[in-house]
């Protein structure tokens, strides 16, 4: 059992038995966390509170053992604290905590550089601030006095104007690189997603705590503006599997912290949003595509997202032990998502079903640009065990990380295994280029119709492999190459293409290079176009009761599935799969001018751009009308529904 931290000030004044709403014998922590007003709690069962206690202290106990404390203070160059303050906090949580806070407190090694004007105190770097903020509220009072005084005074200074883009005594030029000394602002100035979220949640804690009234205003409105637009566009940086978790770490902290009840209330709706997209994609530890900024993450816990979501979703037999330190904003915070979140998580409703979603350019919600269309259109069906995902442009080509296909499956020994794959010739690129060019042949597009799809690149010769963790069979009969993943199987049918076989040139180029031990016992399957304008292939994936087992599937496959691609030169090809259903696609070099045909009707994608989220049938899950401001979750007998106006005010609703 973890012994709580006695952190203690009038403004997070700890009770975790009023907090929690539970006796003490049914939970195993507690882990301190920030108490949540009764208005803004999001009810969860007993069970499910002492089985996150599980995992905080297995996750605590692990960072402690990961990292000694002693020595990490002394990690400070830019961004450096990003993972020794982290690490830290876990130890003043239930580690060597007079160590940690002694190691908290080390002077900057910029001390009198780039944080002169801030009494020798980061304020500068995205991924450090955002734990200076759990640093100072959570652990303030165990600070040295003077120390927090210097906290204070610094904030101060930094707040007394907007900080962003202010003009810094240690500018020399503009040039390479992120720092003050270059960009000539007080903040940093980087503004994906994720680092804007820490930015603008800082800023507005420290001018509120300071007294710096117009800052505060300035970063009220600006998060305010930034909820209504999540809610009516979605997530700029969608689905990242790398930083989904950056970004639920910083609204963590503006719902924990604020004390303007319309910013708290702003961050809640931010981080139920947050949670339950990262829902849809959350499979046991694993998490499914398509994705953007994705950065070809293996296997389960391979990326932020899954790594943060477990903490709340459980729902798989392995522990994480791959620790950004983020986790402690999760481990020490009061929130927990919506009950029918986590039952979206863990797949507590009908299945078989099918999810059309949309997805904004990335600016889109950082910007509040509420005019612009949706960029991507995605087909998600969730299986008994296992879900495919697709995007119709596929997997991007050139400078880009969105991924276009992926498929995850259960796994009774990890939870869950990912199924990757990509028309190119680098099977360490197999979710996306990762911004390098080559690594994708060319535009490629697909369609999908629940568990059957096809996928077609423009370049007849193009390369296809696919990426296997070890355990998944692979046999090739007839022409069709087999998957077998426990109580899931696949079948890949080539399209002007020779069938994807076992590489061992790949498979040990994969498995050999330095730093690349994610991809331990994987095994490359490889595929080549036959010339001419297209290849690709058709997918299915089939489980029981539809098929009594592998071979009834390999059977009825070799026996019943077909593929026409006779005007295949036009880009033009259809699939009929075991079970009947059927899918055709004819390419374009226009995103949306791409033609998907489902069972022989052709897809509306001017309907399908209406919704962010919407069934395709009459199992309604997740709903959110494009531009409409509401989101509904509905999975395991638990409906939520939050709504968040034009001017950022935030109201919930959960039955």
């Amino acid at each position: 059992m973890i012994t709580p931290f006695p952190r203690v000030t009038m403004r997070q004044c700890i009770c975790l038995v009023a907090l929690l709403a539970l006796e003490p014998s049914a939970w195993a922590g507690p882990v301190v966390s920030v108490p949540v007003p009764d208005d803004l709690k999001n009810p969860w069962p007993a069970e499910w509170e002492k089985e996150f206690q599980a995992r905080a202290e297995r996750v605590l106990n692990g960072m402690c053992a990961k990292e000694k404390a002693a020595g990490l203070g002394g990690r400070t160059y830019f961004e450096s604290e990003k993972r020794a303050y982290g690490f830290l906090m876990a130890h003043a949580l239930a580690g060597t905590k007079d160590v940690a806070i002694k190691e908290l407190q080390k002077e900057d090694v910029q001390a009198k550089e780039w944080h002169s004007q801030t009494s020798g105190i980061d304020y500068y770097a995205c991924f450090t601030i955002k734990h200076q903020m759990r640093k100072y509220f959570l652990f303030g009072d165990k600070l040295d006095p003077a120390y927090k005084k210097r906290m204070f005074d610094g904030a101060k200074a930094w707040t007394e104007k907007d900080p962003l883009r202010r003009p810094h005594a240690a500018f020399v030029k503009a040039g390479d690189g992120w720092g003050p000394d270059v960009k000539n602002s007080w903040v940093d100035v980087r503004s994906t997603e994720n680092l804007f979220l820490m930015r603008v949640s800082s800023v507005y804690l420290m001018a509120e705590e300071t007294g710096n009234e117009d800052t505060r205003k300035l970063y009220k409105d600006t998060i305010l503006k930034y909820a209504a637009a999540l809610y009516r566009v979605g997530m700029g940086e969608w689905d990242s599997e790398n930083y989904h978790g950056h970004s639920i770490a910083p609204l963590l902290n503006l719902f924990d912290f604020a004390k303007d009840k319309e910013v708290k209330a702003a961050a809640k709706a931010c981080l139920d949003y947050t949670c339950a997209i990262g829902a849809v994609k959350y499979y046991r530890g694993a998490f499914n595509g398509p994705t953007n900024r994705d950065y070809n993450h293996p296997q389960p816990f391979g990326g932020s997202a899954p790594c943060i979501l477990w903490l709340y979703f459980g729902d798989t037999p392995l522990d994480n032990n791959a620790y950004e330190s983020d986790e402690i904003h999760v481990l020490s915070s009061g929130y927990r998502p919506p009950a029918a979140v986590v039952h979206l998580a863990r797949k507590n409703f009908d299945r078989p079903t099918e999810l059309f979603a949309s997805k904004p350019m990335y600016s889109a919600t950082t910007g509040n640009d509420l005019k612009s269309p949706p960029e991507y259109f995605e087909t998600q069906f969730f299986g008994r065990t296992f879900q495919m995902g697709s995007l119709v442009v596929g997997t991007t080509a050139g400078k880009s990380a969105v991924n276009g296909f992926k498929i995850v499956a259960t796994d009774n020994k990890r939870g869950a295994i990912a199924l990757q794959a990509v028309p190119g010739p680098d099977p360490k690129f197999a979710g996306s280029a990762k911004y390098t060019e080559g690594k994708v042949s060319g535009e490629n597009r697909v369609g999908q119709n629940g568990s059957v799809a096809v996928w077609l690149v423009a370049g007849g010769e193009s390369p296809w492999v696919w990426v296997l963790p070890e355990g998944v069979g692979a046999e090739t009969e007839g022409g069709v190459t087999f998957l077998t993943c426990g109580k899931t199987w696949v079948a890949l049918h080539p399209i002007n293409a020779g069938a994807p076989n076992l590489n061992d040139e790949l498979t040990k180029t994969l498995t050999a290079g330095k730093g690349d031990g994610r991809w331990a016992g994987h095994r490359v399957l490889l595929a080549k176009g036959s010339g001419g304008k297209f290849c690709g292939v058709a997918v299915e994936v089939g489980e029981a009761p539809e098929f009594a087992d592998f071979a009834a599937f390999k059977k009825a496959s070799l026996a019943k599935a077909k593929v026409t691609a006779a005007e295949l030169d036009a880009g033009e090809a259809e699939f009929t799969g075991a079970v009947g259903k059927r899918v055709g696609i004819r390419f374009a070099s226009a995103r949306l001018d791409t033609v998907v045909r489902r069972d022989g009707k052709t897809h509306d994608w001017a309907e399908h751009g209406k919704h962010l989220y919407r069934s395709a049938g009459d199992k309604a899950v997740i709903e959110q009308a494009w531009l409409g401001g509401t989101l509904t979750v509905r999975a395991g007998k638990s409906v939520f529904t939050a709504a968040v106006s034009e001017a950022g005010a935030a109201t919930f609703k959960t039955e």
